[in-house]
């Protein structure tokens, strides 16, 4: 089984809206309103790809118990600790005439430390039933800069492999406890190492650099350039998509989280990991609602992500052809 934390859940909104300009007034060609945040994104991907997932987090109020139940009745467990404040709303609004994506993301509840402490004790019951772990997005107010780097530390006891998919001080303050896989965007990447990255080499030094530091792998995902990989047994890697009409690209990296979680409770070879992995992205992008995309759409672009060694391996093998 695969525990996933999601510790700021809430009900995502999204509304296809055709030239949509502040001020004006629109009735949404389409609208879907669905359990939402990054972790539940990765779990309905793992869901849709076959793998049994577990999503924790907070949860509360009216909002918490439709995430709650929705989750549910689609067939994924889960198991929310209940706060007193409510659970955030974010909308999104698609514009494809213009191509653009505006987001209103409500900042999230404030939780006690008691509430905390609660989460605290779910986390360690769960992995005790869990094969892989994955922790994905933000937190809500009220939780320690250090917590996500706290329960990276009982994942390493409970010898739970664990894939982090954080941003900003949460990241970089989980680094210590050693995660297993790191998922930062460029954008996530270059603030971690305070700097701008060229593609493809800066981002592989600065994989390096974190793969040197304890990480087993990194994989930088870059929108539609794919996603490039450094580890520290398989190689450098770049997985490079087919091209789509991207219709919202909300929840591509969480779904390409999914997709290399899902092929790693698989035990498949490092490249065919990294490409469902971007195969799953890809599909998202392609896809109306974050993490809705099917486990056919997947399967159609798995054959069209190309891969490419970087490192020098791959210069070695070349020199002896």
């Amino acid at each position: 089984m695969i525990t996933v934390l999601c510790a700021n859940a809430g009900v995502d909104k999204t509304y296809e809206v055709e030239n949509f300009a502040v001020g004006g007034f629109y009735h949404p060609r389409r609208t879907i309103t669905a359990p939402g945040g990054k972790g539940i994104n990765v779990a309905r991907v793992l869901k849709t790809l076959g793998q049994p997932v577990v999503v924790t987090g907070f949860a509360g109020g009216n909002n918490g118990r439709f995430l709650t139940q929705h989750l549910r009745s689609s067939g994924i467990q889960a198991d929310f600790v209940p706060i007193g404040e409510e659970s955030r709303v974010v909308i999104s609004i698609i514009d494809g005439a213009q191509g653009t994506q505006t987001r209103v993301d409500e900042v999230g509840p404030l939780v006690t430390p008691s509430e905390v402490d609660r989460l605290r004790r779910k986390w360690d019951r769960l992995l005790d039933r869990s094969d892989l772990a994955v922790i994905a997005g933000s937190a809500p107010r009220g939780v320690s800069l250090d917590l996500y780097g706290e329960l990276v530390e009982t994942a390493r006891k409970k010898k739970a492999p664990l894939i982090l998919d954080a941003h900003d001080e949460l990241l970089a303050r989980a680094l210590s406890a050693r995660p297993v896989v790191i998922k930062p965007n460029l954008s996530e990447l270059q603030r971690l190492v305070n700097g701008q990255l060229s593609v493809p080499d800066g981002v592989v030094e600065a994989g390096k650099q974190l793969v040197g530091d304890g990480i087993n792998v990194v994989v930088t995902s870059l929108g539609a350039r794919g996603a490039i990989a450094v580890t520290d047994k398989h190689g450098i890697w770049w997985a490079r998509p087919p091209k789509v009409k991207v219709v919202n690209s909300v929840g591509s990296g969480d779904a390409l989280v999914a997709g290399f979680a899902a092929a790693s409770m698989e035990r498949k070879p490092f490249d065919e990991r990294l490409r469902l992995a971007v195969a799953a992205g890809t599909a998202n992008a392609a896809t109306f609602g974050a993490g809705a995309c099917s486990e056919q759409e997947i399967s159609k672009l798995l054959p069209e992500v190309k891969l490419k060694r970087l490192d020098a391996v791959e210069q070695a093998e070349s020199a002896e052809q």
